[in-house]
């Protein structure tokens, strides 16, 4: 009956209040909202800057500005990592790499050629306008939902605007660009907030910093003929790589690391925390100025920037920010925009650029989710038993053959993923060694170990053809929190379980999001007892197969 209802109130246009949760539902309005709690915090896109993404998206990488190298080993790192299982290609030489609507928006705006407003008469007012405008730090912000891609929409840009950087140099002088490779300085930064984060952001890049160019093949000709490119490209033709150098600075690694790099020469991107590099004051002599190595930082990215511009990362992530005193560009990336965040990045920036997809705060229509309601039979109330018949039900079942299926199941607090494990075990019959607990109370590397089985490819089976079926363990299963939640690529994972429903719509988002990646169908299963088997819960995958935005 309560889908019934929402339904009704679908298809007409309403405003209703249920147990705490303000709906508004309207199939012809793209603003339409699904929002529940009262803990809703994700700020609406307005229906300009969704009529404005709808119209400014491209459909070929050749048509955006890219530098020529960089779109290369982008397209070829995007196609390495593009899983084909159950596609009909029968290998990746057969994709036909495309934007994302967020890769063609955010390159478009971010990548656009500083130039002055008003063009004066005189050369030399019109050099110093241009001068002034290169200097002018523009901050953009690319909000678009999880799994579209955002990670190549700014390292695209970030990575044509060093090599735009290094061509000018070049082409003044051949002397002065080795001499400015020789120089200790950080040209660009990636901060994240969490480790994880920062290992998968320099796997992106350094993979892709080392794909073959192959450019007398994969070269447009008019780029070898540009007298502006030529040389310069046949430079990097000779390493046949883009030849960044990336330094990676996690948690756990010593301040050595950060300081040896520099002495190589220039570190072009530096991949790390807010906290790694306020580390650095503790590094302070009275010889040096260990901060001294960021005042030339061009490129700033602030990824999961709703999360280090909350109240609890805040300060660390300004005070970064702020010794980076020469900066151009900051490039703030999020697939979610909670109204706190908002506001704290208009007190803090006078102006920001914004890049919005349409589909922002909407669940992709690839995946399917379903409500489990373990008030019915046969779990009798028992939120655990409901979860073991999930799992053993996608075990079982005919999706991914011949891989290792991956399960996911999100808990609200970190006390309760090992006896959650523990009872599955013991009760439930369930394999130990199927089970993988995660949470902050792990160190960084075993963290990093445990998320190794879930980030990666899937695991193909071992089949015996004498007796007919798969070998070894058939699927794995992790049990975590929110902090594996954002940002975190999951490839190919099939099935999220939310045991404990989030507290807000933030976290439902992110949680959602980890299934279901770059277009790959997902599934996720919401578990509910007495206590959150609310109507509005019951509605949700009504409301996310029609495409309502959760607000």
């Amino acid at each position: 009956m309560i889908c019934k209802t929402f339904i009704r109130n679908y298809a007409k246009p309403s405003t209703t209040k249920i147990g705490g949760m303000k709906k508004i539902v309207d199939k012809k309005n793209p603003t339409a909202l699904f929002q529940f709690g009262n803990f809703s915090k994700l700020v609406v896109p307005s229906k300009k800057q969704i009529e404005s993404s709808k119209d400014k998206a491209v459909l070929d990488f050749d048509a955006l500005r890219i530098f020529p190298s960089v779109r290369i080993a982008m397209k070829e790192e995007i196609k390495d990592s593009y899983i084909l299982k159950n596609t009909y290609l029968k290998s990746k030489d057969e994709l036909d790499i495309k934007p994302t609507p967020v890769q063609s928006l955010a390159i478009k705006k971010i990548n656009q050629v500083r130039k002055p407003k008003k063009i004066s008469e005189s050369k030399e007012i019109f050099n110093d306008l241009l001068d002034n405008q290169n200097k002018r730090l523009k901050v953009f912000t690319i909000a678009a939902e999880t799994g579209s891609g955002k990670t190549w929409s700014y390292l695209s840009c970030v990575l044509s605007k060093l090599k735009e950087d290094d061509l000018k140099i070049f082409n003044k002088s051949k002397r002065e660009y080795v001499n400015s490779r020789s120089l200790s300085k950080v040209r660009s930064v990636i901060l994240l907030p969490t480790n994880e984060l920062v290992d998968q952001v320099y796997s992106t890049l350094s993979k892709a910093n080392n794909i073959p160019l192959n450019l007398p093949e994969n070269l447009d000709p008019k780029f070898i003929k540009d007298k502006n490119f030529s040389e310069f490209l046949y430079e990097e033709a000779a390493h046949d790589k883009l030849g960044f150098n990336i330094l990676k600075w996690g948690a756990g690694e010593p301040a050595s690391k950060f300081f040896n790099f520099l002495n190589k020469g220039t570190v072009d991107i530096l991949v790390t925390t807010p906290t790694k590099l306020q580390s650095l004051g503790k590094q302070h002599s009275q010889e040096e100025n260990p901060y001294r190595f960021l005042y030339n930082v061009d490129y700033c990215v602030v990824d999961e920037a709703d999360t280090l511009f909350d109240p609890s990362w805040f300060k660390d992530t300004t005070a970064i920010i702020e010794k980076f005193s020469k900066c151009k560009d900051v490039i703030l990336v999020s697939a979610t925009i909670p109204k706190n965040f908002q506001k704290s990045i208009g007190n803090y920036f006078k102006d920001t650029i914004d890049v919005v997809t349409s589909s922002l705060h909407k669940v992709p229509s690839q995946i399917n989710v379903k409500i489990i309601d373990s008030m019915q039979n046969p779990y009798n109330g028992s939120k655990i038993r409901a979860l073991a018949q999930a799992l053993y039900a996608i075990q079982s079942d005919n999706t991914e053959p011949g891989q290792v299926k991956r399960v996911i199941v999100f808990v609200n607090n970190k006390k309760d993923v090992h006896p959650l494990i523990s009872t599955l075990c013991t009760k439930f019959q369930q394999n130990l060694d199927n089970f993988v607990g995660l949470s902050g109370d792990d160190t960084p590397l075993d963290r990093a170990d445990k998320i190794q089985p879930f980030i990666q490819p899937p695991e193909p089976l071992e089949f015996d053809k004498e007796k007919n079926e798969y070998l070894g363990q058939r699927m794995k299963v992790l049990v975590t929190t929110d902090l594996f939640a954002r940002g975190v690529n999951f490839q190919s994972v099939k099935n999220v379980i939310i045991m404990d429903f989030p507290n807000n719509s933030v976290d439902l988002v992110h949680r959602i999001g980890r299934t279901g990646r770059m277009k790959q169908s997902g599934r996720v299963f919401i578990i509910t007892d007495k206590k959150s088997s609310k109507s509005w819960i019951k509605a949700l995958p009504n409301a996310t197969k029609r495409g309502v935005r959760i607000g």
